[in-house]
């Protein structure tokens, strides 16, 4: 009963986010495609998403897909996340001081995972690649009338997935040497609106309006080495070694544009006056730097079961090579650098007797703590800005459901830019809700063949 009563209250949490999320409020998605998504799940945002050597047949790990082929045989995963983010952000432009606010709230991810056999294993799902949501105004004075110029963006890239990992070598606990890759179908919609409102009755405004339909296909690979060191016949050390990288797509683009005066009657309802140009259906190319991530975790085991993990990982993408060419009369110059991410994790699971009644189930759960260091590939007066932020998180098994399923609570706390140094900071909470179910090998065996004497 009680795990139908989960699966009806999540079902309405992820149908109401659907349909009433505010993706982005940030203005510094104006750049590129939008802000990149860095939360894969709500599991890996505890730890800094410092996953890309790290794997669990608990979770999913689309960070490598080569970790798909420690899936247990009989026992698929489900994983789904809402993430939110709440920002204050402050400026200080020619000594005057602003400040404004956003949040925002919606479903990041559904993830299926198969183990198909004892080496292979597959994954399929969705989760946004990218979103834009800004709003931003500024005022000028032209000859005797004020004009603001306002530049609002919305829409999102998504990405459907599908991957599979491989055991090349597999020593059962000891050694093991993993391969998999990802083939995914990037579609979304993004629109930019640009806005010229005078304060005269009788100027003219002006606006211009873009709309981006945008799809194509990435392919990105990923491999993992895990090696184990006997200590005793209880303590069992493991190094984990992990890479892989994005192969950068070619994205067809399909644009939109309508640009048109006009004057507002009594400075309320708008009156169009006269197009300027309208242009439906141009193609153009985005082309989207490749992205590559090393990682090195080392751990312990303990009674066979993980004890404690630690991780450190650096990513790197050069955005410099951004292109999109889209050629039309919207179109900004915003300019991208290189990206890079140093990022440590740790992970702790103080009690791993779960046969025990007597301990509590806050024993039971794993902690995990992180901390990145970002180079941002946003430039402002040719600086990139830079990104720090501590994370923390918690994961809750569902002992009720007599599975492995799981509960996961995240949290990362940052700032993207220094008001002392780039005259513009984001101060941030991004946070994360999630669901890892999985049926325990002991009661649940799912797509399995049962068999009567």
């Amino acid at each position: 009963m009680r795990s139908r009563n989960l699966f009806f209250i999540l079902f309405i949490l992820i149908n109401f986010s659907l349909f009433s999320q505010q993706l982005n409020t940030s203005p510094f998605s104006r750049y590129g495609i939008g802000e990149i998504n860095t939360i894969q799940s709500a599991h890996y945002l505890g730890w800094s998403n410092t996953s890309v050597a790290f794997s669990d047949p608990r979770y999913i790990n689309i960070s490598n897909p080569a970790s798909y082929s420690q899936f247990v045989k009989h026992n698929p995963l489900f994983d789904v996340s809402l993430t939110g983010k709440n920002s204050i952000y402050e400026s200080n432009y020619n000594d005057e001081f602003k400040t404004s606010s956003g949040n925002n709230f919606g479903l990041n991810n559904m993830f299926l995972g198969l183990p198909l056999t004892r080496r292979w294993g597959m994954v399929i799902g969705i989760i946004p690649m990218s979103s834009v949501g800004y709003e931003v105004s500024s005022e000028n004075v032209v000859d005797t009338s004020i004009v603001t110029s306002r530049f609002n963006g919305d829409g999102s890239i998504n990405k459907l997935l599908i991957g599979n990992g491989f055991n090349i070598i597999n020593k059962g606990d000891s050694t093991r040497l993993s391969i998999g890759f990802n083939a995914s179908y990037l579609f979304g919609t993004l629109n930019h609106i640009s806005s010229f409102i005078h304060t005269s009755p009788s100027s003219y405004n002006s606006r211009i309006h873009q709309r981006s339909s945008i799809s194509g296909w990435n392919f990105d690979g990923g491999i993992q080495f895990f090696k184990r060191f006997k200590t005793s016949s209880k303590n069992r050390y493991f190094l984990r070694i992990g890479s892989s990288i994005s192969m950068g797509p070619n994205l067809n683009s399909n644009n939109d544009l309508y640009a048109y005066t006009f004057l507002y009657n009594f400075g309320v309802q708008e009156i169009p006056f006269d197009t300027l140009e309208n242009v439906e259906n141009k193609q153009s190319e985005i082309s989207i730097p490749s992205k590559m991530s090393f990682g090195l975790g080392f751990g312990k085991n303990k009674n066979s079961q993980r004890s404690w993990d630690l991780s450190l990982q650096y990513s790197i993408s050069d955005w410099s090579n951004f292109n999109a060419t889209i050629n039309l009369a919207n179109q900004t110059s915003l300019p991208l650098g290189p990206s890079s991410t140093m990022a440590i994790g740790y992970r702790i699971t103080p009690n791993l007797d779960w046969s025990n009644n007597n301990k509590s189930i806050f024993t039971k759960s794993s902690y995990s703590f992180g901390y990145h260091y970002t180079e941002s590939a946003i430039l402002l007066e040719n600086i990139g800005l830079i990104n720090n932020g501590i994370n923390f998180g918690v994961s809750i098994p569902l002992l009720s459901s007599r599975s492995l399923s799981m509960m996961n609570l995240s949290c990362e706390v940052g700032r993207l830019g220094n008001i002392g140094i780039n005259k513009i900071e984001e101060n941030y909470i991004k946070f994360a809700i999630g669901f890892t179910m999985a049926p325990d090998t002991r009661y649940d065996r799912w797509f399995r063949k049962r068999k009567y004497d």
